[in-house]
């Protein structure tokens, strides 16, 4: 029974139009920016085009910058942020450090390369705090620090 529910999403997401979840990762940047990231004002992403790549799920979304909001995209990536989903996790969560990933090649940065240090900086540097108060309960259990083990 385990294998089907590891194997599924490998099989399945691939497969699924990017664009739904893009949409829904522009709204909600869109909505947790001011309190994520309220020091910035986004500029040096102004025009840029950003791919997270899931690679141990075969799927991603691409988003871009207008100097204002994020949204969806199929333009092709300024940068590709590319990790498997554990580590991504692990990644929003702290309990991974984006260098640590990244010299162990688990986080790989391909295209422009000072573009993805700034993110990957910035994602170093984000207080998710914020972004666990304004979720619901069972999806903010889920992302703190603890929850998933191995």
């Amino acid at each position: 029974m385990l294998n089907f529910f590891t194997t599924l999403p490998r099989k399945v997401l691939p497969r699924l139009p990017e664009a739904p979840p893009a949409l829904v990762a522009g709204f909600v940047l869109n909505r947790l920016a001011p309190r994520l990231w309220a020091d910035d004002d986004f500029s040096w992403l102004n025009g840029q085009t950003i791919r997270i790549a899931i690679r141990d799920l075969g799927c991603g979304l691409t988003l871009t910058h207008n100097g204002r909001r994020f949204a969806a995209s199929n333009a092709p990536a300024s940068v590709t942020l590319a990790a498997n989903w554990r580590d991504l996790a692990a990644l929003m969560r702290h309990e991974a450090d984006p260098d640590t990933l990244f010299f162990q090649r688990k986080l790989l940065i391909e295209g422009d390369t000072e573009l993805g240090l700034h993110l990957k900086n910035r994602l170093d540097a984000t207080d998710w705090d914020a972004l666990y108060q304004s979720l619901p309960k069972p999806i903010a259990r889920w992302l703190t620090p603890g929850h998933l083990a191995s």
